[in-house]
This record gives structure tokens, sequence and C-alpha cells, in this order.
């Protein structure tokens, strides 16, 4: 029996796409190890320069030590660097971000002719690529992938151009291989895509894909992975209203506070308007935890902007920050851009956001304690369980609980697990 290691770099869509890999491999007699397999695969990172060195670092350093193997590379980086990449890394089949789901027939063809196999395809007007799990390992959430690629063009973001435009799986089949994972014992199920809030299949969007899934009793949390502001349009606050299963959880990516920057990152919405839908959203919702992704330093980012950012997080009251500091990303335009901030400056600023987030993330946690919570656990390690709950406040519970169940419980300053990533 031919082994099978994956390693998976970057965002949740890698994640959901590695899955369906080694669920395909394992239907087709491979065995899964964590070294010294015969196929090492290595699904690539290029959101960042950072993220492109350690995709070349990993492929490298496999094919090191595991010299044997026939070793797979595929997704952004390759993508990205697809006209110098065989000179970047040491692999035997090399894809970029189409065709994932046919790494099995590309291993075949190899291991009959022994010649390595490059191929990419023009990222414009792909359809979606379709893939399908019913079982999730090691999880229990289960992540859906529902859409793939991006129109938006922020200019410190080279997604569009390795991911392709938007396109989205069909709404029929993503309802199929719901019920499937529903029945494979999973309670929640997490949308994901590089553009989430831009599903549309044949004009069903995502606000009639949640409101069909609410109709599976199976499935007693739906989550979004990440959705755009601009995107919480009447049909997701009609979700809000009156799906039950819909988590109280929403991850918008603001990325700054203030006008001018968000105008030079070319992101579609002011923070009046980002303001406003956060109105509207706890309107309905009056303890939504609200999550995001905010970047420090951007080129021309001033101590005025930055400040404004603080204030307006400060305003919102999110529950937790995700701090970035801006790096060059070379082939966008703000790699190009002028009045860089210099890096202790950068650095002083991530500090002091982060200072922030920890504290409206503590009155966040704090405004629960005393109060009924939902918890669905998903994993026992050392006779502890750990588990999240609806509105994403981490957990690490004593007692008599099993994993993948759901439980009432009163909220303790005790059992907030402030070490679990949330």
């Amino acid at each position: 029996m031919k082994t099978f290691l994956i390693k998976t770099l970057g965002c949740k869509v890698n994640t959901y796409e590695s899955e369906f890999i080694r669920t395909l491999l394992l239907q087709n007699n491979f065995e899964e190890v964590f070294d010294n397999a015969d196929i090492c695969i290595v699904n690539t990172c290029t959101v960042t320069n950072t993220a492109d060195n350690k995709s070349k670092q990993v492929i490298n350093n496999i094919k090191k030590t595991n010299p044997n193997a026939i070793v797979v590379a595929l997704g952004c980086f390759t993508q990205f660097r697809k006209n110098e990449i065989t000179s970047l890394i040491n692999a035997d089949i090399i894809l970029g971000n189409k065709d994932k789901s046919k790494v099995l027939d590309y291993i075949k063809e190899y291991e009959k002719n022994k010649k390595q196999i490059v191929v990419f395809d023009d990222m414009e007007n792909l359809g979606f690529e379709d893939m399908e799990i019913k079982t999730f390992h090691h999880r229990h959430r289960a992540f859906v992938k529902i859409e793939d690629g991006c129109n938006n063009f922020c200019s410190f973001c080279i997604i569009p151009y390795v991911r392709g435009r938007v396109r989205s799986k069909e709404f029929n089949k993503c309802i199929m291989e719901i019920n499937d994972l529903s029945l494979s014992g999973y309670k929640e199920i997490v949308l994901t895509g590089i553009h989430t809030g831009q599903y549309n299949s044949n004009g069903k969007r995502l606000s009639d894909l949640i409101n069909k899934i609410s109709e599976n009793k199976l499935i007693k949390r739906i989550r979004l992975s990440s959705v755009e502001i601009v995107e919480l349009d009447e049909g997701m606050m009609n979700v809000l209203k009156n799906v039950k299963e819909f988590v109280s959880h929403l991850h918008i990516p603001l990325q700054s506070g203030s006008d001018r920057i968000l105008k030079l990152m070319n992101r579609r919405y002011d923070t009046k308007e980002f303001m406003s839908i956060v109105e509207k959203i706890r309107s309905i919702r009056p303890n939504i935890s609200l999550t995001t992704d905010v970047i420090v330093g951007f080129p021309g980012e001033t101590e005025e902007d930055f400040k404004e950012t603080l204030d307006f997080c400060r305003k919102v009251g999110f529950a937790k920050i995700h701090v970035f500091p801006y790096s060059d990303r070379n082939g966008t335009v703000a790699s190009k851009m002028k009045d860089k901030v210099i890096g202790n400056i950068k650095k002083d600023r991530v500090h002091r956001l982060i200072e922030l987030s920890n504290k409206l993330e503590m009155n966040y946690f704090n405004s629960f304690i005393g109060k009924k919570v939902t918890v669905l656990i998903e994993e026992e390690k050392d006779n502890m369980y750990y588990g999240f709950t609806d509105n994403y406040i981490p957990l690490k519970l004593s007692g008599n609980y099993k994993t993948n169940e759901i439980y009432k419980i009163v909220l303790t300053k005790e059992i907030i697990n402030f070490d679990m990533e949330s």
C-alpha cells in the first residue's frame, strides 16, 4: 500500500481542498502517514512574500527528507510564480489552482512515465472546480467551499490574480454535500470561499443558501468563515432575524479605520457605511460577536490615520481584531506605492492595536459571564474538553462531556480558554 502526506499552508479554502485530496487518496487505497511518505503533497500559499518563501522552503525540504517520494506542489504560490517555478522548487508534479481534483490522475501519469509534469491554466473565465467531501478529518466543524475567486482587486492583494474571478458551486450540489456531512454527524457547517459573500448560483445568493441549509434539522449551527461588510444585504439581515441556526458571530474584514487609507487600499466602503451596517446588525442581534482583520502600516499611513483606526475599532467594539503588519506583496499596486512605513513605527502600531484588541476581547467575554451559552465540544485532551460557543468564545471544560455534542452551560471566567485562538 502506497503512503502519502499532505502539507497545507494558508487559508480555509486550502484546508478544504486538501481534505478533498486526502479523501480521494484514501478512497484509492493509499495510507496517510506524517513522514517518509511515497507521495508528498504541498498545497501552497502566496498571500505575502513571506508565504512564498515558506511554500518554497516546505517543498524543497520535503524533497530532501523524502528523496524517493513523488513530490506534488500546487496552489497559489506555484500559480503566481509559474513562469519561474521549475527553477525555484524541486518537485515532480507542479500544478496551479486548477485541476487539484485531478491530482491522482497526475500521480498515475508520473508513475507511468517518470517525467516531470508541469501544468498551468489561464485563471480567466474558469468554471467552479467541483469537489465534495463527506467527512472532515480531526474536525467537528465541517468547512464547505461554496465559492472561489475574487473580483475586488484590493491594492494590497494578489489573490484575484492567482485564484481568478468569482465563481460559485451549484446550489443543489452545495445542499447535497452539506446533507451528506450532516449524515456523517457534523452539527456545524462553516461556509467558506475566497469571497464567500459573492456566492451566486443562477441567481440564488448566500442568504438563499443559508435558508435552505437551515431546513436540515441535523445541522445545529451555520457559520461563515468571513464576509465583506457590503455583502451584508437585506437577505443576510433576514437571515440574522429568522435563522436561529445561524451563529451570533461574523468575521468582517475592516483593514483600516481611516477613509483615506481605505481609498488607497481600493476597499469598496468607507467608515460611515461600515458603521451604518454594523448598527443594523446590532439592532437585530445586539450581542453578536463581530471580529475583524486590520492591516497596520499600509504605505502612506500617518499617525493620524492610525489613530483614526484605533478610534474606529473602539467605536465598533469588535470582539477581536486580527492584526497584520503590512508587507509588500510583489505584483500588487500597493507594493509600488511610496511613503512606506518604517519597521519600528509599524511594530509600535501593531502592539498598540493588539493591546486594544485584548481589551475589547476581555470586555466582550466578560459581558457573558453568568449567562447561559451553548458550546460545541470539539476536542478532548487530558480529561479536558475544548470548544466554542456559538458567538465564538473559546472554552475549556472539565466534567462529563462528549465530543461533537452541544451543551448549555453558564459561562464563568474560569472556563474561558484565553490560550485558544478564536
